[in-house]
This record gives C-alpha cells, structure tokens and sequence, in this order.
C-alpha cells in the first residue's frame, strides 16, 4: 500500500506543475478571530502553515529541513538558494486533506502528500496522520526539484534513482542524526526475482519510453535505477570518485552517455556484472550523519492564523490541482464576507489568468491590489497579468501601455520582498523592455540571477540588458558558460545568438564616432512568456571585434580539438605550431566562449570535436614547477573564428 501511495503522488508532482501563493505573503490579510486554529512556522528554506498540531508541524519542519541539507551536501555544486519559495501545508487529518487531493476520473486520488512545483512557487501539502508516508513521497518529489536545480536535465535513470535513494532518508536521535542508504523493501523484493536490464539499455531510457511508463519493466527500471545509485554512492568505495566525476560532467552541460562512458570507462559490461552481484547480495549499507545542532532550533514557534485565511489557502490549492469550480465557490463565498480579503480577489483572478481569459482576470487582480498595498505576492500578480497582456498586444500602442502600468505593482513588490527574484526578475524585463532606465534594468537582474542562479532565463536577460547599455565584455561572460554548458538546446542556442549580436554591436561601436551610442541599434528582443526566453538575434557572420588581452594573459592561434574532462578540471586542447596545447580549467563555466562564426556549435561538451574549428585560445602561462602535468597554461576565454582568420 505504501508503494501504491507514493507511486500515484510521483505522477502527481510531475504531471501538475502549477503556480502557488507565496505563503510569507499570506499572513496579515485578515483580522483575527478567537477561534483560531490554523498555525504558521518559518524556517530557513520554507514557510509552514496548517490546520495540525504544532508539534505535527515542528516534525515535518524538522524533516524536511534536514532532508535537503543531505540533498545539498551530497550533489556536487548544489546551489544553497532555490528559485522559488516552497510552502508546506500540513493537514490534521485525511478528511482536512481531501478538498485539495486531484482528480482522477471524478474521484479524489489516494494520497498522503504531495509537492507541486511553479513558476514562483512551490506547494507541499502533507496529511498529518500519515507524516512518514507522506514524507517519504515528498522526499522524492522534493528530490527531484532540487535535481533539476542542480544538474539540469538528467537522464531518467539517474533521476529517478537520486530521488528514490534519497527518498529514504531516515531521521533519528531527536533531530540530530540522518540515516541515509536504506533499501526499500518493494525494491530489494522485485529485484531478487527479475532480470536486469543492461546498463547500457538503461542509460538510453527517458520520459517518452515505453519502459518508463506502462509495462511490467517499468517497476525494474525504478528498482534497478535506486539499485545503480545506491552502488556508485555506497557499495563501491572504487566506483564512488567515478560517480562523482559523471554527476559534475551532467551538470556541467555534458552530454549524459559520454559523460557516463568517460567517468566509467568504456567497460560497461564489468559495471553490469558488479551491479547484478550486489543486488543478490542482498547487502545495502546504510550511513548516519550527524548534525551538530538540530536544524530547526528551539526558538521557532508557531503563531495562529485566522481560519478564513486558511481557507483561502485550501481554495488556492484547490484550483491548482484541477478543481477550480469547487475553489471559485469558496472563494466567492470568503470576499462576500470579507470584501477586503486582497488574497482571495487574487487567487480568483490568478484562476482566470491560467486560463488565459486575460480580460476577466484583470479587474479581479486590480481590485485585489487596491486592497493589498502592502503585499508583495498580490502586487507581483497584477504586475504578472499585466506582462502577459502585453505579451498579446506588444506590437499595438496599448502594450506601451501596458508596460508603464506593470512598472508601478512590479516596484512595490520588489520594494516590500527584496528576496523575490521573481518579482525583480519581472521588473527587470519591463525595465528592459521600455528601454529608458537601463541601468534599473541590470541591477534588478543582477538581484535575479544571484537570488535564482539555476534559472538561466534571468542571466539571458541580464546578457540583453548589459548589451544595450554598451557592456559588451560583462555579456560575454554571462553568455559564455551558458553557449558551453547551457541546461537545454534553447538555452544553448539562444546564448549563441546574443553572443553574435554582441559580437556586432561591439563591432558597430568600434568603427562607429566617438558620438554615437554603443548599443545604437540594439532594440528589446521580446521574450516568448514571461520569464521564457529571448527570441532569436541575427545569424549573420559578423566583423571581429576580439577580446582585449589583459596583463598576465597570452593568445596563441591554432585549431581547437576538444576538452578532456576529469574530476575537478577539464582541459581544452588547441593544435598550435605543429603540437597540441593543454589548457586547464577547473570546469568549462570558467573560460569564456566567443564566437565570431556563423556555424558555431550548439554545444561545447567533453570529448573530441567532431569538426576541428579555428579558434584564438587566450591563457595564462603556469609556473615551471607544475609544467610536470603537461599543461601549457590555464585557460581564460575562446574566440572561434572564421576559417579565414589571420592575425592582422
């Protein structure tokens, strides 16, 4: 029943991604009542709320607190910040639970927990009666997100086997200790008696696959993933460096099977033979971590809510999980009651802004910011809708207009939570998109990307902004590592695209009179949605403009080869004078990649190019005492030129 239970959470969390209210604007909205019963507590990396004890509360809080410290711990590079707040509701009781649980078929679906991710929020909803069970699927979904923060896109064997192995995370000795690698029985059961599947089937798996999804092998693969996991994590004190090495070569924009291939050797039929011999040992270590204090200290205590407020928490998760008949009701009913209730009118209008029926969510959402002056998420909304009615009208001279009126809901929610990247990344594309405060626009971005560095959309931005201010280098080095290591091929290519338009204004700027602006020229590129990505700069071959050798630094001309890639460093070879150079890095996000070609690679991963491509390689030379390693300096930036370069 367990395994039924979180199986059926899982394909709720990937298949309901919605956008939550931000539970730290949810306080302060209502008067309070005597009868109070609903609880808030705060912690470091959520906001708890509930209609269940606060002891049931401080224990999920607790919980989840530690979990993602593991999370964080454990996968290399792992970000400390989330892009987004995360709210925690937890409900005394199934029956509490129920108003909120999706449908199936007219039917409420049988869970004990589930997470829900969003564009500037995420939900957790837990059933207080069931806390470890309910956890346990939460663990796994929560293990997802912050996969997908960290690494990006993974392949599905090593997501799914990352956030089952986490997933069963144990807490002991009253909040202190963690017991992390226990097996769980439905895995270790169906293991025994089934056949695996070759690793090298299983490396090819993703979502779209049959084996994924339907079949009597998809339990395999969701057991034989959390098998291979826990192996390279735990059983193998060999196999564990090699691990390590394949999760920063994923995250690291890698392509998944060479990275695999290249940490592991090319033998994978010996890591099939040690794989099927560990799991009919039956043998899974387990290993505790100890905390030196408990991560959720003593001084937190929760304080009530008003149980209209928590009514409109229910009524908002109810619309985010399909039952937005059911959520309207309630809430019509709550502002006939409390007309100034600001978080209902937006919960309201935020139901129609999903459907896009733009022209009703307007007045609600206008309303609701009349009566929530001093609430960042309600202000933030209306900024929100007003965006994407410009997004419908940006070529009339009404989306102008729009534009202005988003400007002013959008500052003050920046100005009451200067924690909100989406809020400040939001201000930033309306800044960036009027075009006569540049300077507003790249600091909100910059506020962005520090606040959300795994959501590349807020760096593309900045790139556009810096650009038209003239600050060429500063969008170069934002645009490089994404062109190298980008998370997906739109991430990919649409930094390659700015990178040729910055490559041509600078160009511009250099030939153009001391008079002229340097990023005369250079409209507002429009993004696709709000936080999506900008549309496509020029493909044209451009005029070289090259980047400006520093002191310390050398430039060699030659043909680039290829990145070896290894624990801790990658290394770039160029074949210069006969001879193939090393230049080392620590990872390929540290050297800048400028292209002046109209055939850039999509792309820049480990391994050999396919096509040897011209490049200018600019480095620093390395002290004799580390010539032993055979590196001829550390590598600074990249510049693929055309194939009739030559050195003026």
């Amino acid at each position: 029943m367990t395994y039924t239970v979180q199986l059926e959470a899982r394909r709720v969390g990937v298949r309901h991604a919605v956008q939550v209210v931000a539970a730290a604007a949810l306080v302060a909205l209502l008067p309070s009542v005597a009868a109070a019963k609903w609880t808030r507590l705060s912690t470091a990396n959520f906001v708890f709320i509930g209609d269940a004890s606060a002891g049931q509360i401080r224990e999920v809080a607790e919980k989840l607190e530690q979990f993602r410290e593991v999370m964080t711990r454990a996968l290399p590079g792992a970000t400390s910040t989330s892009p987004v707040p995360t709210v925690v509701v937890v409900f005394a009781t199934d029956r509490s639970l129920n108003p909120v649980k999706p449908l199936f078929r007219g039917n409420a679906t049988d869970v004990a927990g589930y997470l829900l991710k969003g564009e500037d929020l995420n939900y957790i909803a837990i059933n207080g009666e069931h806390i470890d069970i309910a956890l346990n699927t939460v663990f796994h979904e929560y293990a997802h997100l912050l996969i997908g923060n960290t690494i990006g896109a993974a392949p599905a064997w090593l997501n799914e086997g990352l956030a089952g192995f986490y997933e069963m995370t144990h807490v002991t000795d009253g909040g202190k200790k963690v017991l992390l690698g226990r097996a769980p029985a439905e895995h270790v059961g169906l293991l025994k008696g089934s056949t695996l599947i070759p690793i090298k089937e299983l490396l090819s798996i993703d979502q779209g696959s049959q084996v994924y999804n339907e079949g009597s092998r998809r339990g395999v693969f969701y057991a034989q993933s959390w098998a291979l996991t826990h192996y390279l994590t735990l059983g193998s004190k060999e196999r564990a460096p090699q691990f390590r090495q394949y999760l920063t070569a994923v995250r690291n924009g890698v392509e998944h099977q060479r990275a695999f291939s290249d940490a592991f050797s090319a033998d994978i039929a010996l890591l099939d033979r040690e794989l099927f011999a560990y799991v009919r040992n039956f043998l899974y270590p387990a290993v505790a971590i100890e905390f030196t204090e408990r991560v959720v200290g003593e001084a937190e205590r929760g304080t009530t809510i008003d149980d209209v407020e928590g009514d409109i928490h229910v009524a908002d998760l109810q619309a985010r999980v399909g039952r937005e008949d059911e959520a309207r009701s309630k809430l019509k009913a709550i502002t006939d009651r409390k007309p100034d209730a600001a978080l209902a009118w937006t919960a309201l209008g935020l139901i129609d802004l999903r459907e896009r029926r733009l022209k009703e969510a307007m007045p609600l959402l206008e309303r609701a910011a009349e009566r929530g002056k001093d609430n960042a998420f309600v202000q933030a909304a209306l900024g929100r809708a007003l965006i994407a009615l410009f997004n419908e009208q940006r070529t009339t001279d009404t989306g102008s207009v729009l534009l202005l009126k988003a400007r002013a809901p959008l500052a003050r929610a920046v100005e009451l939570d200067a924690n909100s990247s989406y809020a400040a990344g939001m201000l930033g594309y309306v800044e960036l998109a009027i075009g006569n405060d540049l300077p507003r626009a790249v600091s909100l971005l910059e506020r962005a990307v520090t606040l959300a560095p795994s959501r590349e959309q807020y760096r593309l931005m900045l790139a556009q902004a810096l650009l038209r201010q003239g600050e060429f280098q500063r969008a170069i080095e934002h645009l490089g590592p994404l062109v190298a290591s980008g998370r997906s091929s739109e991430v990919r290519e649409d930094a390659r695209r700015l990178l040729v338009a910055v490559a041509d204004a600078r160009a511009r700027a250099v030939s153009a009179s001391a008079s002229t602006s340097p990023a005369s020229g250079d409209g507002f590129i429009p993004l696709s949605s709000v936080g999506g990505l900008p549309a496509t700069a020029s493909r044209a071959t451009v005029r070289l403009d090259l980047r400006v050798v520093q002191s310390g630094e050398m430039r060699a001309l030659g043909q680039f080869r290829g990145i070896e890639c290894a624990p801790g460093r990658v290394v770039v070879q160029v074949e210069a004078n006969g001879r193939v150079l090393r230049f080392a890095a620590k990872q390929l996000s540290d050297v800048d990649f400028i292209s002046y070609r109209s055939d850039t690679p999509t792309a820049v991963n480990c391994g050999p190019l396919t096509a040897p491509l011209r490049v200018l390689v600019t480095y620093r030379t390395r002290p004799a005492t580390i010539a032993a390693e055979k590196i001829d300096g550390d590598a600074v930036a990249i510049e693929l030129v055309p194939d009739d370069y030559t050195p003026r």
